[in-house]
């Protein structure tokens, strides 16, 4: 099998093919276009009867609540954003169209953030209150005949506040899909396959499908069970024939081994395709095509995590699951490129903080080579938020527990399952063990092949209650302390770190504060299978955290408003690298690199005092209002030998050793000009990076991460705008007013900018730089043709990017 890097990408081509060759058999169509919404309560509304023409008509992903200013008077408070909340109405008039005839219907919502009701031409399909499931209705007794029209009504109600302890957004954030089948079928989320042995030479893959015949007659049937490889060329197949009993589910086992097989790693994500087939009297009646990646993922007390067999240290962050400027309503793009900007900086592992994901999410994670810690709640019986998913735990637990597995388990970038965050039960012996074990219960029906986890910031309550036997592998949320400890108590524990902080120095006077040797020891030491930074990029809630309070104090010192989020990421809403992120590319990279950042506050001086959630506060410039004022300098690197300059004129050279310190650290008098840091490797190659004093802004510069997008509706461009002086050099702390229009065939889809302090609108057409920057986030609309992107400040020339919708 030859490996190569576009595997994943031709994969998505067969995929599509493959899916367009089953349209006899089943369908399954996107329902996301089209919608009409309505803000407050609608008396009436699930009636099919009901006047909607004045309604907002749009697509869905949506979120209500990022489309209101943020105010410190809302009940969302602090953990929420201080952003609206309420009751949104949904309704979609569709037409039943003639594949549709004598088959079984389902509306799948991936995710309606909360307490959503669901009608169907007036017929009431049920509630679900926990906003991050994925669930479905069957529609089939309530569809009209073909031709006649049909209405789904959706109610969404956010206003019991506070029901998270971050932003959720309100509405039908997630995408909606229409799924039509035979009578004869596979169930939504039956088919699980799974590798059992995985090596260069072999591999053997065990595959279960639950088939369910709904006809009034048993039927003789056949399935088929194949993998095809990147080549279009099947690697392996199994085959069974079965006497489908009216009325029944039965579970098909198979087993397909393959020989040479491309397996699935962090550095080539290669991806087969899992097709399973039911055929019957010389008919295909159904099909299932799933990504499959053929990985033996395992966790060791000793040796940490290893895949195929290889140590791989997880070199993690955390993310909550709004999209920024976006807010909950997060397009299919945007999941790539945070993606694809972790990557860059060696990140190797995502948690899912602290919620089951977006299916798109974790199809990114397989094609990209991430590694997954998939979680499903922040709470369980005692609640952390007057209005939190405790209230519904014990009706609603199973039902969550068993869509979130279901729906994940074939994702190969998933290696364990997490069963809560931070659990309050952590301070009662009694309902951690119970709970604890009717969660395990609840999942092991699902899935037994994956470790089960939790995070755990109270360690030592988990040790002494026992907790912590019961869990597969058992995560520490900020107790880098009792790392080693535990290591040597409990021998055959594994041990990782589920949120940890980024900054390496810290005071050390309380156990959640480390000293830099109990750091290392986590980035060093096997048996510390890795960690998960708080956080990969900024979000809204929790607002104030990265700004908190130094030492044990933290709590005692929390901002909120005019803060509006949380500034503990390395990389700020709008995908902007911060300081902890070329730290961190320094750190998780093998290749060469320097960088520089520069205090913008004279704490920044004193190296071991941090924010517990952030990075001192510097800043990648040169910019300063007064020659020979000393200023504190970060220099990351990962080469043995840096050299300083500034203005040509050396400041020393320094060792680098990770061993002894994290970074380099210099005090160095101002004065205008370049400073430079030149990096030597062991073999003598140089490598430098440079920060330049700039004047006062004279231009605008759009850069598009994307020109060519396409005319799909929901495509997306980040136009990133910095300001730059006369000489091109950019403007580290302009502020300049930013106003966008965008013409052509897109739209303007919202703006935004790193500062958690601002509350200009996310959706308005305006916004101010923050550090010289900001952006502007471009959707595509049905159309194809030139997009047009102008930007204006002030008597600054106009600049523009024009995009193409293809």
């Amino acid at each position: 099998m030859i490996r190569i890097s576009w595997l994943p990408l031709l994969f998505l081509c067969l995929l599509f093919v493959s899916a367009a060759t089953a349209q006899n058999s089943n369908t399954k169509i996107s329902f996301d276009f089209d919608w009409r919404f309505a803000l407050n309560d609608q008396p009436g509304a699930e009636q099919p009867e009901f006047d909607d023409a004045k309604w907002r008509v749009l697509d869905v992903p949506h979120d209500f609540s990022i489309e209101h200013a943020f105010d410190s008077a809302y009940t969302t408070g602090p953990g929420g954003g201080y952003t609206y909340s309420g009751i949104g109405w949904y309704r979609k008039h569709f037409k039943t169209a003639a594949n549709l005839s004598g088959k079984k219907v389902w509306v799948l919502f991936d995710g309606v953030y909360r307490n959503s009701e669901v009608w169907i031409n007036g017929h009431y399909l049920g509630i679900r209150p926990y906003g991050y499931s994925s669930f479905y209705y069957d529609l089939t007794p309530y569809l009209k005949p073909v031709g006649q029209q049909n209405i789904i009504a959706v109610k969404v109600n956010t206003t019991q506040q506070p029901n998270s302890r971050w932003y959720t957004g309100s509405g039908i954030y997630r995408h909606v899909w229409l799924v039509a089948k035979n009578s004869l079928h596979l169930e939504q989320w039956g088919v699980f396959a799974h590798t059992t042995e995985a090596n260069d030479e072999k591999a053997s893959i065990d595959v279960s499908a639950e088939l369910r015949n709904e006809n009034n007659v048993d039927q003789s049937c056949t399935v088929i069970t194949k993998l095809i490889d990147a080549t279009g060329k099947e690697a392996g197949r199994a085959q069974f024939n079965v006497k489908a009993a009216s009325g029944v589910t039965q579970k098909i086992d198979q087993h397909i081994t393959i020989n040479k097989p491309a397996l699935w790693s962090v550095e080539q994500p290669n991806l087969y395709r899992l097709q399973v087939e039911v055929r019957s009297g010389g008919k295909l009646i159904d099909q299932h095509v799933t990504p499959f990646g053929i990985r033996i993922a395992h966790f060791d007390a000793s040796k940490g995590f290893l895949l195929n067999g290889k140590h791989v240290k997880l070199k993690g962050v955390n993310n909550h699951h709004d999209g920024g400027p976006l807010g909950a309503a997060v397009l299919d793009g945007t999941y790539k490129r945070r993606l694809q900007i972790l990557k860059s900086m060696g990140c190797n592992a995502l948690r899912m903080s602290h919620n089951p994901p977006s299916p798109e999410l974790l199809s990114y994670a397989d094609s990209l080579g991430f590694l997954v810690i998939d979680e499903i709640f922040d709470e369980w019986m005692d609640g952390k938020t007057p209005a939190g998913y405790a209230l519904q735990f014990t009706n609603w637990y199973q039902k969550d527990v068993a869509n979130w597995i279901r729906r994940d388990r074939n994702h190969p970038a998933v290696i364990a399952w997490s069963i809560g965050n931070e659990v309050r039960e952590q301070y009662n012996k009694e309902n951690a063990l119970k709970i604890t074990k009717m969660l395990m219960d609840a999942s092991r029906m699902y899935d037994t092949t994956r470790p089960f986890t939790a995070a755990c910031n109270e360690i030592l309550n988990v040790n002494s209650f026992g907790m912590g036997e019961l869990l597969d592998i058992v995560g520490y949320n900020y107790q880098e302390a009792y790392y080693r400890p535990d290591h040597e108590k409990y021998p055959n524990r594994v041990i990782f770190g589920t949120e940890t902080v980024m900054y390496p120095y810290h005071p050390g006077n309380c156990n959640q504060l480390h000293s830099y040797e109990q750091w290392l020891e986590g980035q060093l030491k096997d048996y510390v299978a890795g960690e998960f930074l708080w956080t990969g990029f900024d979000y809204i809630g929790e607002a104030g955290i990265g700004d908190v309070g130094t030492g044990c104090e933290f709590w005692r010192k929390w901002p909120t408003w005019p803060w509006r989020g949380a500034s503990c990421g390395v990389v700020d809403m709008c995908g902007f690298p911060k300081p902890g992120y070329w730290f961190r590319k320094a750190l998780w990279n093998d290749e060469p690199m320097v960088h520089i950042a520069v205090q913008t506050d004279p704490s920044a001086r004193d190296r071991d005092l941090c924010s517990f959630w952030s990075w001192p506060k510097v800043e990648t410039h040169w910019n300063h209002n007064r020659k020979g004022d000393t200023l504190a300098v970060h220099v990351y690197t990962n080469v043995p030998e840096v050299e300083l300059k500034l203005n040509g004129r050396s400041l020393g050279t320094r060792k680098w050793d990770l061993n002894r310190e994290a970074f380099l650290f210099w005090e160095i008098p101002y004065e205008p000009g370049k400073l430079e840091a030149i990096g030597k490797t062991a073999d003598g190659k140089r490598v430098s990076f440079a920060v330049q004093t700039a004047g006062e802004p004279a231009t605008i510069k759009l850069s598009p991460d994307r020109k060519a997008l396409k005319a799909n509706r929901q495509d997306v461009s980040y136009v990133a705008v910095q300001l730059l002086d006369a000489n091109g050099v950019p403007v580290p702390f302009a502020g300049n007013n930013i106003t966008f229009q965008v013409t052509g065939a897109g739209k303007l889809a919202a703006v935004g900018n790193g500062d958690q302090q601002s509350h200009t609108p996310l959706k308005g057409t305006q916004m101010e730089a923050w550090q010289g920057k900001c952006m502007a986030i471009i959707q595509s609309t049905d159309k194809k043709g030139e997009i047009i992107i102008t930007a204006r400040s002030g008597k600054l020339p106009v600049a523009t990017a024009v995009l193409k919708a293809e």
